[in-house]
């Protein structure tokens, strides 16, 4: 039995689905405020388990070691009914369900009492689109076959801490860190208005809520948490509502206390409802250009329209100094860092469906390269070095020295997808004002990084780590010299597009970069005579130098299904086997097919895809993207399935506890648009080719190029139809 029902805008399941599981698929955002979706009056396991989320919100852990820290929890709620406390009454008929066309997350069940009285609950909660700060919650109870008495604690809870990840996947994590001072706390009418303060830094949220009902609320409280305490008489049959509102806001925002209390007092007499309509109109906007419209398998639809629920709702688009974790605002995985899969992986679909929220995105990397240039003379090295993995700095939070030193290609993937924005929306000014200097400065980055051999007068790549992290430190790696190939390139361009179209801004910025345009021959040169190895013979680019030494594996019989094979084989043993934990070279083939002939990039899939363990989330999506190019459908149905429902049938068995898989997400959104979809452009004009499967008998999507908004609408059978809209 599958975990998770899918319909074409609805999720659900029932109680059979493992807890944690449940948590990470119903998680619900708005690009600032996250939260799991754990059910407002389960207690979690441990002071770390109900966890809340503030977009860019991070503190120290140790020295130069960041986290994301675990907010206070608005949702905090106890209950009882006729005396006993609902944690132990019998559930029956569960169902929580998710409507991702307006991010309305319920709880519907039946509670049995020790005596046999049963009640019938009702729990909702959303976090407004409408308004960033804003989050509300409704709770309903029926009594069934009894009259009596309830009783009902809610408020919000500062006593969470944070259970800090290790970046080894075999290390669990076991030490807690409290992160969180003892809180202010003020009465207002009808609620309270919480302030607390981290370690060590002293950053500062403030939550504020009223809790509105036909009852009137006591209000207590201890050193970390306020509650509003209501008692009333319930009546067999009659339902019994209670709605929260909350307001939240953070240091991030300026005077987080008057911003709280002001966003409150603006919703304070404001039902549920009307709240709950006026984030569905701003998700509505969203999807009016987001959506992707299927004719066909329904469960494909709403695993389409998953991935893209989950990626819009962890993009922030009010913050220009924040980013999309590896797990968005659904897990603490990763110290809730950024990686290169929010440029590589997610970009594309907001640079083609929301290009305001991918300038945003880009935006972030801009105001963190000056730590990326601190972060390159650490490295002893010039120009600009971004960190494997970042918070709300550019300085490195990975703490593994073979990936944090050796994994560098994230540098030149951020230039790349500066340069495929640009290209996609026609916006020059911020190739203007942001982009050429970036690019610069990355590519001095990679003019120390090569080392040049003057016997052979060529440029190698040393000591690097691929995408392939099973290749261990090894040089020329064919991903990493590409991509850095791609940045010099788009430097080489922006010098010659500033001086022609911008003279006056570029006089500006090349003195303030001290410029010297003997830099572009030594780009030039580099771009010439880095090292790539093609086999002649074979037709196969080589992912690096070593990988043909490695001793081969039987991967059918060493692999257990979908699990990752480091759980059996020790890093260290899987680093000497032929075998990949994800694409290499069919990566940058899916990035830039145009470089590469037909042939190249069949004999790479022939080549490549039997040693590919898909031990990495980012691995199925792209298959399917390249299989889909290649008109290998039934491989690539294969693997988009896989990518599609990784985290709704939880097939890698990690879901729950490290949560959604953004960069997965972004994969699928890509094998589906630019593979089946077929959507293509060369920077100057787009096309749009059939690919559809038999799974999807027509298909609907839009998109921005230069712009200007188009739909695409593929049929089988037919020719693809193009409208640009008004």
């Amino acid at each position: 039995m599958k975990p998770t029902r899918i319909t074409s805008w609805h999720i659900s399941c029932g109680s059979d689905t493992e807890r944690s599981l449940r948590e990470s698929i119903f998680s619900i955002a708005n690009g600032y405020i996250g939260t799991r979706g754990f059910r407002p009056d389960e207690r979690g396991k441990h002071a770390a388990w109900r966890s809340t989320f503030i977009s860019g919100f991070y503190e120290y852990i140790r020295p130069g070691i960041t986290d994301l820290v675990n907010q206070p929890d608005f949702s905090a709620m106890a209950l009882r009914l006729n005396g006993e406390d609902t944690e132990s009454m019998h559930v029956f008929d569960f169902t929580q369900s998710l409507d991702m066309s307006c991010g309305l997350l319920e709880w519907s069940f039946f509670l049995e009492s020790r005596d046999g009285l049963r009640t019938k609950i009702k729990m909702e909660k959303f976090i407004s689109m409408a308004n960033r700060h804003i989050a509300a919650l409704r709770i309903s109870v029926m009594p069934v076959n009894w009259s009596g008495s309830l009783y009902l604690e809610t408020g919000i809870d500062a006593s969470v801490q944070n259970l800090p990840i290790s970046d080894n996947q075999l290390h669990n994590n076991i030490e807690f860190v409290q992160m969180w001072n003892i809180p202010e706390i003020k009465p207002i009418d009808g609620g309270a208005v919480l302030t607390a303060k981290t370690f060590p830094s002293h950053r500062q949220v403030t939550m504020a809520y009223v809790l509105n009902a036909d009852e009137n609320a006591a209000l207590t409280t201890d050193d970390y948490s306020v509650t509003s305490v209501l008692e009333t008489t319930l009546k067999c049959g009659t339902c019994w509502q209670a709605e929260k509102l909350v307001a939240v806001a953070c240091f991030r925002d300026g005077d987080s206390e008057n911003i709280a209390r002001s966003e409150l007092e603006l919703i304070r007499h404001e039902s549920f409802d009307a709240l709950l309509d006026r984030s569905k109109k701003a998700w509505g906007r969203l999807w009016e250009t987001s959506d992707v419209v299927l004719e066909g398998d329904e469960t494909w639809q709403g695993g389409v329209r998953y991935i893209i629920f989950q990626l819009l709702q962890a993009a922030p688009r009010h913050d220009p100094h924040a980013s999309i974790g590896a797990r968005g605002l659904t897990h603490g995985r990763y110290k809730g860092c950024y990686f290169w899969d929010t440029e590589i992986y997610m970009l594309p679909m907001f640079t083609m469906t929301q290009p305001e929220i991918a300038k945003n995105l880009l935006l972030y990397r801009y105001n963190t390269l000056p730590d990326a240039v601190k972060s390159a003379k650490n490295f002893s090295a010039k120009g600009a070095r971004y960190s494997w993995m970042a918070s709300d700095t550019g300085f490195e939070q990975c703490e593994t020295w073979d990936t944090g030193c050796c994994e560098i290609h994230v540098t030149a993937d951020i230039a790349f997808a500066f340069g495929k924005y640009t290209a996609s929306t026609g916006d020059d000014q911020f190739l203007c004002c942001y982009g050429t200097e970036l690019y610069i400065q990355t590519a001095r980055y990679w003019v120390d990084r090569f080392n040049y051999s003057a016997k052979e007068d060529r440029y190698h790549l040393l000591f690097v780590k691929g995408p392939d992290e099973y290749c261990g430190v090894t040089s020329n790696d064919f991903y990493t010299v590409s991509m850095a190939r791609q940045n010099l390139r788009l430097a080489i361009d922006a010098v010659s597009e500033m001086k022609q179209r911008w003279p006056e801004e570029w006089q500006d910025l090349s003195s303030r970069l001290s410029f010297n345009d003997n830099e572009i021959a030594v780009w030039q040169n580099i771009i010439d005579k880095s090292v790539l190895t093609f086999d002649e013979k074979r037709g196969l680019w080589l992912q690096d130098v070593t990988f043909e030494y490695m001793e081969p594996l039987d991967i059918k019989k060493e692999k257990d299904g979908d699990k990752p094979l480091y759980l059996r084989i020790g890093y260290d043993r899987l680093q000497r086997y032929q075998v990949l934990k994800q694409p290499a070279v069919l990566m940058y083939m899916a990035l830039c097919p145009e470089d590469f002939s037909k042939d190249e990039i069949e004999t790479a899939w022939n080549y490549y895809e039997p040693k590919t363990l898909h031990d990495s989330t980012l691995s199925f999506g792209i298959h399917a993207l390249v299989a889909s190019r290649l008109g290998k459908t039934p491989e690539a149905v294969r693997y988009f399935e896989k990518s599609l429902f990784l985290d709704l049938f939880d097939l890698m068995n990690n879901t729950g506890h490290e949560g959604i898989h953004m960069a997965s997400l972004g994969a699928s959104w890509q094998a589906l648009i630019f593979g089946f979809g077929g959507l293509s452009h060369d920077g100057e004009y787009f096309k749009v080719v059939s690919r559809l499967p038999e799974q999807i008998h027509a298909m609907r999507y839009r998109f921005f190029f230069k712009g200007h908004p188009y739909e695409a609408e593929i049929k089988q059978g037919d020719d693809p139809i193009i409208r640009e809209l008004t």
